[in-house]
């Protein structure tokens, strides 16, 4: 089991090495653990003293459970990014536009959708990764509905640029299997998500083809969207638990001392990391470094996160790339808009073997 610590600061944090007997089902060994108290001697529950409430104690059956549902969620959140091209000349035909500037809805997005991964991803350590995805899915699917229903063509540029920015799928999923897997066993629930990611931008295409080819208003292209949204999120709320290991610590210290009032016994002095905290997030944590500029620290003063950040951008540009640059290839070959989607079937393979 890794172990992580919290950073705490020295001025109001102690430390003592302790060995207590294990309660967990798994037996009565005896384990160390450093134990953490605040400035008051509260207790503060941490992930070696509480080994099996964590996400890394579910059973593989859970977690692959879990998982399943994570990549349906980024299937349907690079679904709305690659399936928008396909509505790009209904669009320039229904309000005038030219193809270019209908493209924008697709440019727009993917900007923001950039933003909108990093801006999310600090809240989930916070709060916790089930309550910020369910709060990214709701937001998309209004923003979905509002691209269904838009009357011009600036309500669906404000409509795309929305629901790039709320998009947390990108690295909100990425932290889950973190929380699901140890770093030296976390690679097969990692592939599993990227690959569910660059299916989305597989499976928008073939499915945007039909749709510009039999669906009777180009209108559908966005109701589809809001429909696997909806389906999507209705997963997440009934099959996906918490996995947030200072989530969990809350709930089982709260859990501890509740359970011994009502036994009459002395309340044992336990606390979560996140219940000593006067204050979870203040404003100046979210406009500095804390919060809104933490990720984009990282990607400037940690090389592993500039050079895969910059693998990550070559390789979605081949793949949006491919999006635009399919219809006008295959069509001098008179290929049809769904025969131009079944197209991207074979990249799809090449991600699936890859």
């Amino acid at each position: 089991m890794s172990k992580r610590f919290e950073s705490l600061d020295s001025n109001d944090q102690m430390r003592s090495n302790k060995e207590v007997p294990d309660d967990t089902s798994s037996g009565s060994s005896k384990r160390a653990y450093f134990e953490r108290k605040d400035e008051q001697g509260r207790r503060i529950l941490t992930e070696d003293m509480a080994p099996e409430v964590l996400g890394y104690a579910f059973s593989e059956r859970k977690k692959y459970m879990i998982i399943t549902v994570i990549a349906i969620l980024q299937i349907s959140m690079n679904f709305n990014t690659s399936v928008y091209p396909n509505a790009v000349v209904s669009i320039s035909q229904t309000w005038d536009v030219s193809e270019q500037a209908a493209r924008v809805g697709q440019m727009i997005f993917l900007v923001l959708y950039a933003f909108g991964c990093e801006l999310w991803a600090p809240w989930s350590e916070e709060y916790g990764r089930w309550p910020i995805l369910q709060l990214s899915l709701f937001l998309v699917n209004i923003w979905s509905l509002m691209q269904s229903l838009a009357p011009n063509y600036a309500t669906m540029i404000v409509g795309r640029a929305l629901a790039g920015l709320s998009s947390a799928g990108g690295s909100v999923t990425l932290g889950l299997c973190a929380d699901l897997w140890s770093a030296d066993t976390q690679q097969y629930g990692v592939a599993y998500v990227v690959w569910s990611s660059v299916t989305g931008t597989t499976v928008g295409p073939i499915v945007g083809g039909f749709l510009q080819s039999f669906a009777p208003s180009w209108r559908w292209i966005f109701w589809i969207q809001l429909i696997f949204g909806g389906f999507t999120q209705v997963l997440h709320l009934l099959f996906v638990p918490e996995t947030r290991s200072s989530i969990l610590l809350d709930r089982e210290a709260k859990r501890r001392r509740q359970e011994a009032a009502k036994a009459g016994k002395t309340v044992p002095n336990i606390w979560g990391p996140n219940e000593v905290k006067a204050q979870r997030i203040t404003m100046k944590d979210i406009t500095s470094r804390v919060v809104i500029l933490r990720p984009f620290e990282f990607f400037l003063k940690e090389p592993i996160v500039l050079f895969c950040s910059l693998l990550s951008g070559f390789s979605d540009m081949l793949i949006f790339i491919f999006l635009e640059s399919y219809n006008p290839v295959f069509e001098q070959w008179n290929f049809k808009s769904y025969q131009v989607g079944l197209a991207f079937i074979p990249v799809w393979i090449g991600y699936f073997i890859g």
